[in-house]
């Protein structure tokens, strides 16, 4: 990754500079939520020491803390004691770029309901009264985006000189705070009526089309003001446009058509907006046409010029699909009955080919295409979309298995449609289709784009529709003659964690979908099993208790299942029996959706607060775990046979010809000139020896040699530790003692850090075999001549992930040197990551993607 240098970066600050840099180069984003925590924390605790900083550092720390709050999902930490520098900052500032910073900070973190508020209605009021342009501009936008109730009294009679400003950029922010503030005070629109009016004829574009939209609020509040507001709107219509219209006209005329949808447009102008469409096509501007097509009513007369539709049927038959596409949404503009010849008195403008010609996109590849054309359909004629729903839908047994999910597709899209806002009838449809074609997987398997589809519309509509939806599908879970397919029980899956924590008054109390979900469990492929036991999780966050029968199942899906789905039982059982942590997952996830919790879960899960594979409860559990995270620490002896006797251990390095017999398979592992490789029974026996405790006092060796490595040469250590650390080529993590000292008491300056960002050559990808494989292979490398060393898993920096730096001797090089990064995956294969330069930088890349 190249970085731009801080002078062309626009950074406010260096400090501002090397955050940003942190970030875009971390590598997950667990580590950006640790930096840009920490770096918020650390901000926090100097401006609460040194509460008189200067302006000019005051304002780099508020725009970093801003940042922060953009670049992070995690909690962060309160900002409280920092909201009065802010509000300083936003009073005393000097210039408008010591100002800003001070205002964004209060419109983002400052709630509307602080004590706080009343300090800013002073600095508005100067900065509004200001004869300097950016600081009227700066409070007027604050304004816009954070309005407040008792900031009214305080400005209203300079907002309203403010309409009348010489400045256009001073007038169009002025009406939108205008509107803005009427939010809180209906009236203050009433007494600007006269004003918006005036600014609806303003030959800026910009002040136009701003009072355009606060002309729409005026008329929700005040009915009365619509006569007045839609004569302005038809007389500016005639008083811009010309056939050879420019620039200037255009942008008022675009934003001026739709408004006259919501305004009405007079009988007069309809003749004018036939000509406006046949002048847009012609020159082929789109984005104009489509504009004249939206400000047509609904109950369009048919004027003497035909029907607007007339002058653009061209674009039916036009071989781009855009064009397609756009004589579509024209069409979809205009009432059926202006077109389509259902009754007498207006004739039908398309003629039979033309809607053959509509009809067969129902068939298109394009789902766009395929959703206009049956909108329309369902606005002729709600039977047209039934039978071709059920025509589909009896042919769908005929179709080929792979073409099965875009039919499923189609069919979902036609429900979309013929639901409309209904959100019963939706999920009726929804369940009814999936019950038809989920129970076609013979072999389980999941319509992903089904399970999109639903779940995105669902999202997408109003919040009653999601919980009423909602709860009608989860209902389909206790019917217990019916069967639920893959797909729909992942969907009921992702619905159940999404309706946890709501209402219950409004939906089907958590615990029966808990138990819907567990009596379903075990007759599924592992995927769905995944999702279900998220949603399970989820779930008993709400429940008080969970009851045994769930526990029960779950214990036996366990000890029944792989990996991934044990891992993810094991989650489930401890998770119900500690509520506390349960709760933090929840409210740390960036929403209810399944994905977002499942994030959740996996940063908590790495967390200080649970062991990375949630195993806390026995000792012997807390030690399988973590032979499980350090893949590489794997013990290299035999399990454990009857105690022999035993020579003395050897403590000397290899020779070379020792390396080259044992890569070989030859050497013996017990003979002197030979890595020691020991059984159990031997090692315990080896212990109690007084050659054993002198070996282990030694000094610990810090440079390993890749051949070190792979065969785990013993370690001296200075005290009898368990016989675990005995295998490890690094330092331990002692309980208590600080991460850089070594186990004799010495210490010893990390430097993989520096050296990773300083190497400029970069790489990553995936390695299929093991940790202790992929360092097996490097063995093509020459040992004598190269140095590596290994910080484990659990240190610092990067946890969570084995540390490798590989160098040439001094004698041979000091400019190859590579950093690898290895994080391993639950089947055993791992990702790596590398930083290197020189030749040592290639040879090290061809191993890893041999």
């Amino acid at each position: 990754m190249n970085f731009t240098p801080f002078i062309s970066s626009g950074a406010s600050s260096r400090l501002h500079y090397v955050l940003v840099r942190k970030v875009e180069s971390a590598p997950s984003p667990q580590v950006v939520d640790d930096i840009v925590v920490a770096e918020m924390k650390s901000l926090i605790q100097k401006l609460a020491d040194n509460v008189q900083l200067f302006q000019t550092t005051c304002k780099e720390y508020l725009i970093v803390l801003l940042y922060c709050i953009t670049a992070s999902t995690a909690p962060l930490p309160t900002l409280d004691s920092v909201l009065p520098l802010a509000v300083n900052l936003a009073e005393a500032g000097h210039s408008v770029s010591e100002k800003l910073p001070g205002y964004l900070f209060c419109a983002q973190v400052l709630p509307a309901c602080h004590e706080l508020q009343l300090m800013l209605v002073n600095t508005l009021r100067k900065d509004l009264e200001s004869s300097r342009l950016p600081k009227i501009c700066l409070a007027l936008d604050h304004l816009i985006q954070c309005p407040s109730e008792d900031v009214i009294p305080a400005i209203e009679s300079r907002l309203r000189d403010l309409l009348a400003h010489n400045s256009p950029q001073v007038r169009r922010r002025a009406l939108l705070a205008s509107k803005a503030l009427s939010f809180h005070d209906s009236d203050l629109m009433n007494r600007i009526q006269q004003d918006v009016t005036r600014r609806v004829r303003d030959l800026e574009p910009d002040v136009c089309n701003a009072a355009l939209i606060v002309a729409y609020r005026l008329c929700e509040i005040n009915d009365s003001a619509r006569a007045q507001i839609q004569d302005a709107v038809n007389e500016l219509l005639y008083a811009t446009w010309s056939k050879n219209y420019d620039r200037r006209e255009r942008r008022i005329i675009i934003r001026l058509l739709p408004s006259l949808r919501t305004l009405g447009l007079t009988d007069s102008n309809l003749p004018l907006l036939n000509e406006i469409i046949q002048h847009a096509f012609l020159r082929k501007d789109y984005v104009l046409l489509r504009s004249a097509f939206l400000s047509l009513p609904g109950a369009l007369s048919i004027s003497s010029t035909g029907s607007p539709i007339s002058h653009i049927r061209s674009l039916l038959t036009s071989r781009e699909p855009n064009e397609n596409y756009l004589f579509l949404t024209c069409l979809e503009c205009l009432d059926p009955k202006t077109w389509a010849g259902t009754i007498a008195e207006f004739p039908a403008v398309l003629e039979q080919w033309e809607v053959e010609h509509i009809m067969r996109y129902l068939d298109s590849s394009d789902s766009g295409l395929r959703k206009k054309v049956m909108n329309i359909l369902n606005m002729v004629d709600k039977n047209i979309t039934s039978s071709y729903y059920m025509g589909t839908l009896k042919n769908l047994p005929n179709v080929p298995v792979d073409l099965k999910p875009e039919s499923a597709l189609r069919l979902l899209q036609v429900l979309e449609v013929q639901a409309g806002s209904d959100p019963e009838h939706y999920a009726q449809g929804v369940m009814n289709l999936l019950g038809e074609i989920d129970p076609l997987n013979p072999s389980g398997r999941v319509l992903e784009h089904a399970i999109e589809m639903v779940l995105t519309h669902i999202r997408q509509s109003s919040k009653d529709f999601r919980r009423e939806a909602s709860a009608h599908m989860l209902k389909s879970l206790s019917e217990i003659n019916r069967q639920l397919g893959p797909t729909t029980m992942v969907i009921m899956a992702a619905l159940a964690c999404e309706s946890s924590g709501q209402d219950s008054s409004s939906s089907s109390p958590c615990v029966p979908h808990l138990y819907y979900l567990n009596a379903t469990l075990m007759y599924f492929s592992a995927p769905v099993q995944d999702a279900c036991l998220l949603a399970m999780v989820r779930v008993a966050a709400d429940c008080e208790d969970v009851q045994q029968e769930t526990v029960a199942t779950v214990s036996k899906l366990k000890e029944a299942s792989g990996r991934h789905i044990k891992r993810r039982c094991e989650q489930f059982l401890q998770l119900c029996s500690n509520k506390e942590a349960l709760a933090k997952v929840v409210h740390s996830a960036r929403s209810s959706t399944l994905p977002d919790f499942l994030e959740a879960l996996q940063k908590y899960q790495f967390s200080d607060n649970m062991h990375p594979d949630f195993d806390q409860g026995s000792p012997n559990q807390s030690s399988k775990s973590n032979s499980n995270s350090l893949s590489v620490n794997k013990l290299r002896y035999a399990a454990y046979d009857a105690p022999i006797p035993t020579p003395r251990l050897q403590g000397r390095r290899p020779s070379n010809s020792d390396y080259s017999s044992d890569l070989s398979g030859h050497g013996s592992p017990h003979s002197i000139d030979s890595p020691v490789l020991v059984a159990g029974g031997e090692l315990t026996l080896a212990a109690s020896t007084a050659e054993f405790e002198s070996e282990m006092s030694a000094t610990i060796i810090q440079s390993w040699t890749i051949h070190e490595y792979l065969f785990r040469i013993e370690v001296q250590q200075p005290t009898r530790n368990d016989l675990i650390a005995f295998d490890l080529p690094f330092v331990s993590d002692l309980p208590g003692a600080h991460k850089s000292q070594l186990l004799d008491g010495s210490l010893y300056e990390p430097s993989f850090e520096s050296t990773w960002e300083a190497l400029e050559e970069r790489a990553r990808g995936w390695y299929e075999g093991s940790i202790d494989q992929l360092l097996r292979s490097m063995q093509v490398m020459d040992p004598p001549n190269v140095n590596m060393s290994v910080i484990e898993s659990s240190l610092p920096p990067f946890p969570g992930e084995l540390k490798v730096m590989i160098k040439f001797k001094p004698h041979i090089s000091q400019s190859s040197c590579v950093a690898l990064r290895l994080k391993e995956n639950e089947d055993e294969s791992c990702l790596w990551t590398l930083r290197g330069r020189g030749l040592l930088f290639a040879t090290v890349k061809n191993i890893l993607k041999d």
